[in-house]
């Protein structure tokens, strides 16, 4: 396994996750514009994503790394310490940071582990919008204001380089380091570099930890006052042989609803994966059974399959605890 996709489908309601500033008054939606059909589709920033999911790491109990301002070039930059051996944000997230390395000044730069495009919406940007008032108690000056808000099924994509997680190449992403394994190996140019490695519990521990997160996702803006959920509702989790994605935007539900549930597209999320089923060592599809009204479809579809499982949330759960990296 060298690397693992994760594609989740959750529906919010009256929400903005992410607002993409002021129009006027009015606190508008991060959206882009899809050139086939025209319209409108509501989005949330892979920034955006990353920040939530380093505070339910916090949340879940782990040190992050410190974030501290810095003067670069006469310019003030915020970064964080760049010690991934120490810190799981670091390792998973990246970094890039001026650092002092054998008494000479060097830029430290590791490319995140965890890829993602946030989240976008399903179906098109209905024009919601939520009408507020500011009053004045002592007089007529009011101020009004409208905030674009979306009942919307939103999808988010990661992409994880397992083979990546909890190893740091001497140099370019860290100084020399003491106390961890260390390996020889080839780059792409032939050139020999040291790779330090985390015991391998540690970066299971890790691994583990990000996709809890993933499933317990929570966050967005003005939740104050545009509460909901953001869960996943489905989670689709494929462990691949090689470094490319394969399920992409095929997880998706259908328009309209059959007895107030969700339908999920099972013909199109088969194909894609009867496609690359040779990059694929385990497909999980974890889903709260009860909030979709084709379950037994789905299972199936799949049941010929070997590698892959249908699950409950649960049951999800309980795959990703047992979760081992190879050697």
């Amino acid at each position: 396994m060298k690397a693992i996709e994760v594609v989740t489908l959750t529906k919010v309601e009256g929400a903005n996750l992410n607002s993409n500033g002021t129009e006027g008054v009015i606190a508008v939606l991060k959206k882009l514009r899809d050139p086939v059909d025209g319209r409108e589709y509501v989005r949330v920033s892979g920034q955006s994503v990353k920040y939530h999911l380093r505070t339910l790491l916090k949340e879940l109990g782990w040190e992050l790394s410190q974030v501290v301002p810095k003067s670069e070039g006469g310019q003030k930059v915020i970064v964080s310490l760049g010690e991934p051996q120490n810190y799981i944000d670091d390792d998973l997230f990246g970094y890039m940071i001026a650092k002092k390395v054998d008494g000479k000044n060097a830029t430290l730069r590791r490319t995140a582990v965890v890829r993602t495009n946030g989240m976008v919406s399903l179906f098109p940007y209905q024009e919601d919008r939520d009408f507020g008032v500011r009053y004045d108690p002592s007089g007529d000056n009011h101020n009004i204001y409208e905030t674009e808000i979306t009942t919307n099924v939103m999808r988010g994509n990661f992409f994880i380089e397992v083979d990546r997680l909890g190893v740091f190449k001497e140099g370019l992403e860290v100084p020399k380091l003491e106390g961890l394994e260390a390996k020889k190996e080839k780059d792409a140019t032939g050139k020999e570099v040291t790779l330090y490695v985390l015991p391998k519990d540690e970066r299971e521990k890790r691994l583990k930890a990000l996709l809890e997160a993933i499933m317990q996702y929570h966050g967005g803006a003005k939740l104050s006052n545009f509460f909901t959920k953001v869960y996943p509702e489905v989670m689709v989790v494929a462990l691949l042989r090689h470094k490319i994605p394969v399920i992409g935007d095929a997880l998706r539900v259908k328009p309209g609803y059959v007895d107030g549930k969700l339908v999920l597209d099972v013909d199109l999320l088969k194909e894609t994966v009867e496609t690359f089923e040779n990059n694929i060592e385990r497909l999980y599809i974890g889903l709260f059974e009860n909030r979709f009204a084709n379950v037994d479809e789905l299972k199936k579809a799949f049941e010929g399959m070997e590698k892959a499982e249908v699950l409950s949330m649960r049951e999800l759960r309980e795959r990703i605890e047992k979760l081992e990296l190879g050697e």
